[in-house]
């Protein structure tokens, strides 16, 4: 392995010490000799890679604005136009003794955190992909500013050295001494100004890039000339990020040999010899600094054709999907590789830190583009839907995480973590979250080129696509996945200038998780004949604007054990609606009993549609405040109005069961006002509130008879339009009460009337029905626990509340 990456140093400086004494001076003859010697060490050379698919420009793909991705893309779009410039780069001007109007940002950001200036590189990635997603005109006013205001500092510093903090981190560095991964910093800096390059068309920005490189293609050479190849190597024990792939990208472009010759040398020989060697020994490294390496090493095949770097990448992808990955798709914990094969013992809160799920959809993409393989495919849209569409806290702009927790009963909110903020936060997951919301349709459609164009179709997301070499133009509408109607359907039409377009083809996905049997394709109405999952659908034709292709692919429950081959952990499993993981809304059942259940559907059954719309808060007013009537640990108390997102939330929803089955499909709350019904807690689906002893209201177990579970909605005892009162079923003349003057945690008890009410009685009695604070996901089931059901819902839906992903299902 040594010998293939050329490390060993004593051939190399023989060979260097034949340079010829004219050009000694010369650092780009210089490298063109090294270059030259190895090529004489491989004659033959490497065939560049061909046949590759080809990426699709952001700037002809549209998300549709039905579709949840679109939805996270607005909210980033926020986001970056939330943040200030002048905040941005003050310790840029800062380090260059620019003048620094406004403030520096806090968290990672601030003026003495030694990462300072990482998070702007992401924005210039983020902003430049944004752009181009949606060419959105205040976007690119912004982003054009930072780049000339990072231009001001580079050029007043003068040597191409361009950062937040000064050269001084980098002495340290070189030095072995302790300092917070300066390179990983740079790296971002550098992929963001390629990204303004080839994004957004700044040429300012690529030739900022060069002079930066330059910079540290001169300090490489210095740390190698004073000591040895080695002690750079050996330096490079630390974050260096993706240096190896920008630099790799930037010679795509620039083709100049000393940016070939950097990137070697930023090709980590510690971690890609043993996946060069097909060895799993990923135990112990740290996730996030390693996976931007084989990153880079796929660039490195991209651009030398060497095939040994191909090797790499695959079984890299392979060993951690096969040992290292969760349900989900991520991996890592607490930023970690553990054992092989040992992850039962990793859940808990800090699991999967998101910037690992972003470079693993780096490893992947690069993957099916060489391949066309649909389990890399399947991959992708595995991480994306529940790796990265569960970061962001529902339509907040700028609330992200750094864990996705995997554990009992944990929340995204309780993470050593939790929810970062808008301007304090700018933690290394809050740079790739910006950049997954601002790509998110890089990824749809992939290109194949040839005599007959070929378009691969290999995520179901509405959108259209400008496919140029097509001559047509594809709209993708995908309808709502809901649990209670478990298909995937999709519909492609075509839009063209011409009447008739260019001969191509199209490859549509067939995804692993669905099953032959219910699946259906059509086009203009005659069925076409359907491969087995796994497998891609073509459709060859001259696409005009009057074709449709739809197809439908059958969704159903199944589960996936945890990768763990310990016989006493095979019972842990994580439950899969197609390819949306779901999580329980619970903090403490996990088991689940299959008895004489032949197949989940017995276990775990949809959640109609009608329920929403029965799903209601009750609340009063004490004081200056607005409490909720609130399920507490099974007990009906009065509790302070929550936010929503939360589990506080939840407790503060109920269903109502009409005791009329025909009413069940309410089109308004004043519907029920005189009907009978019980009151099913949103988060314990199939207990009802009843009356327990003293009278306290408390939730148990559904009785046979509406008994003392049943209420009677009636107009509000204190005589307000807008206020309800539940009287008891079975007792006339009792009604739910709250007592006056009440303090959060107060227990609801059945109060009975005398003849003459008073007025505080009344009040007690008496409050607003709404609309549920929470209500059900499309995608939602009620699962049959051990001890209580709970619901199940994707874990993309979830903000704060606790949640349980893996469960303990087992006879």
């Amino acid at each position: 392995v040594l010998f293939h990456f050329h490390l060993t140093p004593t051939d190399d400086s023989a060979w260097s010490s034949l340079i010829p004494s004219k050009i000694l001076g010369d650092q780009k003859d210089e490298v063109s000799w090294a270059l030259l010697y190895r090529k004489i060490k491989n004659p033959g050379g490497f065939d560049l890679p061909g046949n590759f698919l080809k990426e699709v420009s952001l700037h002809d793909v549209w998300l549709d604005q039905s579709s949840v991705l679109w939805r996270a893309q607005q909210t980033n779009l926020e986001y970056l136009l939330m943040l200030d410039v002048d905040s941005l780069v003050w310790s840029f001007r800062k380090t260059a003794s620019l003048p620094t109007p406004g403030k520096a940002y806090g968290g990672w950001e601030n003026p003495i955190s030694e990462l300072r200036g990482h998070f702007v590189g992401h924005y210039l990635s983020a902003s430049a992909q944004m752009w181009a997603s949606t060419h959105n005109a205040t976007i690119k006013e912004k982003m054009s500013t930072v780049v000339f205001s990072l231009s001001e500092c580079q050029n007043k510093i003068g040597t191409g050295y361009l950062s937040a903090f000064p050269t001084e981190l980098f002495d340290s560095f070189e030095a072995l001494k302790p300092v917070w991964a300066p390179y990983y910093t740079i790296h971002k800096i550098l992929a963001g100004l390629l990204d303004q390059y080839v994004l957004a068309d700044n040429a300012q920005a690529l030739k900022m890039a060069t002079w930066m490189v330059e910079y540290f293609y001169n300090r490489v050479q210095k740390v190698i000339t004073m000591y040895s190849v080695e002690r750079h190597w050996y330096s490079l024990n630390e974050e260096t990020g993706g240096m190896n792939d920008v630099l790799y990208r930037l010679y795509s472009i620039t083709h100049d040999p000393k940016h070939l010759l950097l990137a070697h040398l930023f090709d980590k020989p510690c971690f890609l010899g043993f996946l060069a060697l097909q060895a799993d020994y990923l135990s112990h490294f740290h996730a996030n600094t390693h996976i931007p390496i084989v990153i880079g090493s796929q660039m490195r095949y991209e651009v030398t054709g060497d095939p040994l770097y191909k090797l790499i990448g695959t079984f890299f992808m392979d060993i951690v999907n096969a040992s290292h990955s969760y349900a989900t798709g991520g991996t890592s914990a607490r930023e970690f590789w553990w054992d092989p094969k040992r992850l039962a013992d990793t859940l808990g809160s800090e699991n999967e830190e998101t910037c690992t799920t972003y470079n693993m959809l780096k490893v992947s993409r690069h993957l099916f583009r060489w391949t066309k393989e649909i389990a890399y495919a399947d991959y992708y849209e595995r991480a994306l839907t529940n790796g990265v569409l569960s970061i962001q806290r529902g339509t907040e702009p700028g609330v992200m995480i750094y864990m996705l927790p995997l554990g009992l009963g944990v929340s995204k909110a309780r993470s050593t973590h939790g929810w970062g903020t808008k301007f304090n936060s700018f933690w290394c997951c809050y740079g790739t979250g910006i950049e997954s919301f601002s790509k998110l349709g890089d990824s749809i459609y992939f290109e194949e080129e040839g005599n007959v164009p070929g378009l691969y179709i290999i995520q179901y997301i509405s959108s259209s696509f400008d496919w140029k070499s097509g001559h047509v133009v594809l709209n993708q509408k995908v309808d709502p996945i809901v649990s209670w109607d478990p298909y995937l359907r999709m519909t492609l039409t075509f839009s063209s200038k011409q009447e008739v377009g260019q001969l191509s083809s199209l490859n549509l996905r067939m995804p692993v998780w669905t099953y032959s049997n219910g699946a259906q394709a059509s086009l203009n109405g005659q069925n076409l004949p359907l491969p087995p999952p796994g497998n891609f659908l073509s459709a060859t034709e001259r696409w005009s604007y009057n074709d449709k292709l739809t197809i439908q692919l059958p969704l159903s429950l199944r589960t996936e054990a945890i990768q763990d081959d310990r016989p006493e952990y095979a019972s842990i499993q994580a439950i899969l609606f197609g390819p949306y993981l779901l999580a329980g809304h619970t903090s403490g059942e996990w088991d689940i009993k299959t008895g004489t259940a032949r197949s989940l559907s017995a276990l775990i059954s949809p959640i109609p549609p009608s329920f929403n719309a029965q799903l209601v808060t009750f609340t009063q007013e004490s004081g200056n405040s607005t409490f909720v009537m609130s399920n507490s640990n099974q007990s009906i108390t009065m509790e302070e109005f929550p936010v929503s997102g939360t589990d506080a939330a939840l407790h503060a929803t109920f269903r109502l069961i009409l005791k009329d089955a025909s009413l069940s499909n309410l089109s308004s709350l004043n519907n029920v006002i005189g009907k009978s019904v019980m009151l099913e807690p949103f988060d314990f689906p199939g207990m009802l509130v009843q009356q327990g002893k003293e009278d306290e209201l408390v939730v148990s177990e559904s009785p046979k008879e509406m008994g003392s579970s049943g209420f009677r909605l009636v107009p509000g005892l204190d005589k307000r339009n807008e206020t309800v009162s539940l009287e008891a079923e079975n007792r006339k003349g009792c009604f739910v009460s709250s007592g006056v003057n009440f303090e959060p945690g107060a227990s609801l008890k059945l109060l009975c009337s005398t003849e003459s009410l008073d007025a505080g009685f009344n009040r007690a009695a008496s409050f607003m029905m709404e609309i549920g604070i929470s209500e059900y996901h499309p995608i939602s089931f009620v699962a049959k626990g051990a001890r209580r059901n709970f619901l199940l819902a994707p874990l993309l839906s979830f903000r704060d509340e606790a949640y349980t992903v893996y469960f303990n299902i087992q006879d």
